[in-house]
């Protein structure tokens, strides 16, 4: 039911006149020609019309308070949004075809959350592309979840509307890793290294945090890191990890709770 919903919704779109609109708003600003090459190369899809993938990587606030204000992403994001649902909706469905409604909507739900999204998002390093004003990128509006994810849902939504729904689920599919990767639970931090960097970036700036390796112990095939993440020169965490990654993020985790401790 679920399913059928989001596909007449989907129908219900059109198609003809949002990509009408794309190709005749001259956008107040545009991603590099080399950039927009970059990106597609990630996705694995060349764009007909740019003008959908401009629009899909302009944030709201780029246009606030002017006539273009419909131009940002916010309309592609709620497309994107339907299109992801029932994308994760038909794959779940085949995939355990054993679990109950209730199930299936749980596992969804988990994929379907801002953050996990906004990692994804991470991985296509997306924020490099958004079209943002110069002094909201240096807030590290770029770098945060709500932003990223969003940006994801709309470039989904260009996706859908310059090409078609099985080119779109197989592209989502694939950042998805077909839901090979199974989303952290609600209330888990998923990339504990963006969350320490949205905390500190506000007060300190982007630079202010570096991640030290202390110790490095145990034979090539079987080693121990510990890393030390500072804000500046005060020290706000140490992990160690069979990796560095790992290390790293058990050190920016236990910087977040000091961090968290002190509001």
């Amino acid at each position: 039911m679920v399913a059928s919903k989001l596909k007449r919704l989907i129908k219900s779109v059109s198609k003809d006149t949002d990509k009408k609109a794309a190709r005749k708003s001259a956008n107040a600003a545009e991603v590099p020609a080399a950039k927009v090459r970059k990106l597609e190369s990630k996705l694995g899809y060349t764009f007909t019309n740019k003008g959908l993938l401009h629009q899909s990587l302009t944030h709201p606030s780029f246009l606030l308070n002017t006539k273009d204000q419909l131009k940002n992403n916010q309309r592609l994001e709620f497309l994107g949004d339907s299109v992801i649902q029932l994308v994760l909706t038909e794959k779940l469905y085949e995939k355990y075809p054993r679990h109950r409604e209730g199930k299936l909507t749980a596992i969804r739900s988990g994929y379907a959350r801002g953050d996990f999204m906004a990692n994804i998002a991470r991985e296509l390093k997306l924020g490099d592309y958004l079209i943002l004003k110069p002094k909201d990128r240096q807030a590290g509006v770029a770098e945060g979840d709500s932003a990223l994810g969003d940006a994801f849902e709309s470039l989904v939504g260009a996706l859908y509307l310059d090409s078609d729904f099985d080119t779109a689920r197989k592209i989502v599919l694939g950042l998805y890793n077909y839901l090979d990767t199974a989303p952290t639970a609600k209330g888990e931090i998923s990339n504990p290294k963006g969350k320490l960097q949205e905390l500190i970036q506000p007060v300190h700036g982007n630079h202010a945090l570096r991640y030290d390796t202390v110790s490095q112990t145990g034979e090539a095939h079987n080693r121990t890191f510990e890393i030390a993440v500072y804000c500046n020169d005060d020290k706000l965490g140490t992990g160690k990890g069979k990796t560095k990654k790992e290390a790293a993020e058990k050190a920016a985790l236990q910087a977040i709770a000091k961090l968290q401790k002190k509001q």
